[in-house]
């Protein structure tokens, strides 16, 4: 349900709640600005909880995104665009915010028997925690959040350790959802269904099994998120200012002076081109077109808003051939970009004055506009006005993950992928726009497996369901980024425009914040430094 009735109230609550917004204090102490049990209720707390669950998973994810090609990442070495001040804030707010937020409410709801409640929290709190491991390693958690008392410079645990705690609180989870009890007044993301939570539970810990590598304890839980009507995610409203309850990619998008963010040309690429000559059907709620024409693609160069558009520009060596585009998203000056306007991997030119020019978000999933090829330029307010999702995990992800351990025990991949791609191309039309016709699903689904069935290797296909994977992944790129640490593929993403950008991150630098004022944490070498889940994941990455 979408939270924009409540949210006037929840702001109102925010000048006594700080620990749940996001802050820029340097440590893990208690926050005495924070409420105490007795200032509090629980319900309270649980819908402050949800709300920056919210906001933290689509920063997270946004990262994630930058890395695969998902997103357009603003940037020439990945030393400077994930800095260690980079993660201040992100820090702050899973251990600061959301984090305390559960251990006060977690009081609350043990002393009125709220076992929703406490189910609740313990989800967004293995989720958070588990990604905390995936992009950083050992993390703070047994000595951390324990409130005034504890430990005022937590030591960090193991990843392993903390993704076997993370593991406990799902099962425990299932067990608080499976007890009587009152249901929260404000349910955000399942409105009350003690079944669909059990499923997102079971889900998040499938995920966690198959970063660690257990197929056996994977395939051993069956209650999860199989059908698109049980997807958890969560649903922004479309008020614009106090509080802005729009959906945060929307709002980076639609602005007063046009497009606020750049789309990635290897993902929009991939969309074009699609399989067996048909574009994929999702790309016109995906994305956005301004114009009809790209600059030096369709219609004439204009070094003022496209300049490596211009006959001759220099073109880097990793970008001169067939497998990646170069500027638009088509792989040669002489193919069209359709009006198809983003930008390259690392490119951090200057802006021109492109922003009624350049492609926007779509409907799905920042509840944009449709691309109806209307081709104006549109500004806040346009499309569905932000009211779009934040995924955190949907059954099309759970069938491309079903399909990757089919192939890692042996089996055959082929049904689980298509059965995902299905149900991709099925939600991309949920927001809005025209219902997507099932001629338009049934083709693509043929000309994906027309182009599977050819496929001369299990690396070649691995491609094809990799790129399928990270396309359902728009909105939330945490997955692809555990995805593409444990098993390489895609191999053609597209490169750094950097020729040298660095080590890829196996694992991101510790938040500055942390590391400066904890005494016990000190910054890791490198980011060549692995999780440990990943200790036989792929070294080639880029």
């Amino acid at each position: 349900m979408k939270y924009t009735n409540y949210i006037l109230g929840l702001c109102l609550g925010f000048t006594l709640v700080l620990a749940s917004c996001e802050t820029t204090e340097l440590d893990l102490t208690s926050n005495p600005n924070a409420l105490s049990p007795e200032q509090a209720d629980a319900t309270f707390f649980l819908n402050s909880i949800q709300v920056d669950f919210a906001y933290w998973v689509n920063r997270m994810g946004d990262r994630g995104g930058e890395l695969t090609r998902i997103n357009y990442m603003n940037g020439r070495t990945y030393n400077n665009v994930y800095s260690p001040d980079s993660w201040d804030g992100i820090w702050s707010s899973a251990y600061r915010g959301m984090l305390e937020d559960i251990r006060l409410m977690n009081i609350l709801a043990e002393e009125a028997g709220l076992s929703y409640h406490k189910g609740m929290g313990k989800v967004f709190q293995a989720y958070i925690v588990l990604t905390l491991v995936d992009y950083f390693g050992d993390v703070p958690y047994s000595e951390a959040l324990q409130g005034s008392e504890g430990v005022l410079n937590p030591s960090a645990d193991s990843g392993q350790a903390v993704y076997d705690a993370a593991i406990l609180l799902l099962d425990s989870a299932v067990a608080d959802f499976n007890t009587t009890g009152p249901v929260p007044s404000d349910d955000f993301f399942y409105n009350g269904s003690r079944l669909k939570w059990i499923k997102a539970a079971n889900s998040i810990k499938k995920k966690a099994l198959l970063n660690k590598g257990d197929y056996s304890g994977y395939s051993s839980i069956s209650n999860y998120i199989t059908n698109p009507e049980d997807d958890f995610q969560f649903s922004w409203g479309t008020s614009p200012a106090t509080p802005d309850t729009r959906h945060p990619l929307y709002s980076s998008n639609y602005t007063s002076t046009g497009g606020g963010e750049y789309m990635s040309n290897w993902i929009m690429f991939k969309m074009l081109n699609g399989h067996a000559g048909n574009t994929d059907p999702r790309i016109n709620y995906y994305f956005y077109r301004q114009v009809s024409e790209t600059p030096g693609f369709d219609s004439d160069p204009n070094e003022e808003v496209l300049e490596c558009g211009l006959p001759g520009y220099y073109v880097p060596p990793q970008y001169r051939n067939d497998k990646t585009p170069f500027c638009a998203p088509t792989n040669s000056a002489n193919n069209p970009a359709n009006g198809y306007w983003g930008r390259d991997h690392g490119n951090d030119n200057g802006i021109p004055p492109d922003g009624f020019l350049r492609t926007l978000r779509g409907i799905y999933p920042a509840g944009g506009a449709y691309d109806d090829e209307s081709f104006t330029g549109l500004v806040d307010g346009s499309g569905a006005g932000g009211a779009g999702i934040t995924p955190i995990m949907l059954s099309s992800w759970m069938h491309f993950m079903n399909a990757e351990v089919a192939v890692s025990t042996g089996g055959d991949p082929t049904s689980e992928t298509l059965t995902a791609l299905e149900q991709s191309l099925n939600k991309a039309d949920d927001l809005g726009g025209p219902e997507m016709s099932t001629t338009d699903v049934s083709a693509y689904v043929a000309a994906f497996t027309s182009d599977w069935n050819a496929a001369g290797s299990v690396e070649d296909k691995l491609d094809m369901w990799s790129t399928e994977y990270f396309i359902s992944l728009t909105g939330n790129g945490i997955d692809a980024y555990n995805s593409y640490r444990r098993n390489g593929y895609p191999r053609d993403l597209q490169p750094n425009i950097e020729p040298d950008p660095g080590q890829f991150p196996l694992s991101q630098f510790y938040p500055a914040n942390y590391v400066n004022n904890n005494k016990n944490a000190s910054q890791k070498a490198a980011k060549s430094e692995r999780v440990f889940w990943n200790s036989n994941g792929p070294n080639n990455l880029k």
